[in-house]
């Protein structure tokens, strides 16, 4: 009979450190997964058929492109094939990237007193300029002068 261990791992926290703990564990956490989907990109679907609990693979680039598990939300086949979830690694590149960032240009970030001008917003646009402070930098991301924001749908822990 199958043995779950999927109660002994916790959700990763978003440093290098549990990432490369993970990337080793994830071999032997694959073998009691059933395989459920494969994405058109990288990302591969389990479930655990003792306890239930969704796992996505998805592959570290920056740590030699090796597979890694993650726990994940339970969600519809079809859901999870049009958008899977984002991945620890990536955030976390995101994350070091954007901080980077955010400390150089700190007084950058005023409000101003008009509406931003995308369609459906309703925060105020940033001093000095026309759109708020979160489609000014998903704009940056664009033009590639900072990191892109990682695809994929956050999820709990990792999302306020």
């Amino acid at each position: 009979m199958k043995k779950c261990s999927c109660g002994e791992y916790s959700d990763i926290e978003l440093i290098r450190k549990a990432i490369n703990e993970r990337i080793k564990k994830s071999k032997d956490l694959k073998k009691q997964l059933k395989l459920v989907s494969k994405s058109d990109t990288e990302n591969i679907l389990f479930v655990c058929e003792i306890c239930n609990q969704f796992w996505q693979s998805s592959r570290a680039w920056n740590w030699g492109n090796d597979e890694y598990l993650f726990k994940v939300p339970i969600i519809e086949l079809q859901d999870w094939i049009q958008n899977q979830f984002m991945a620890p690694d990536e955030m976390l590149i995101y994350s070091a990237g954007m901080s980077v960032y955010m400390e150089s240009n700190i007084n950058s970030f005023v409000d101003g007193n008009e509406k931003c001008i995308k369609d459906d917003c309703i925060e105020k646009s940033l001093k000095g300029g026309k759109l708020c402070k979160n489609h000014f930098i998903e704009n940056l991301g664009v033009v590639g002068l900072i990191p892109k924001r990682p695809k994929g749908r956050l999820f709990k822990p990792y999302q306020d």
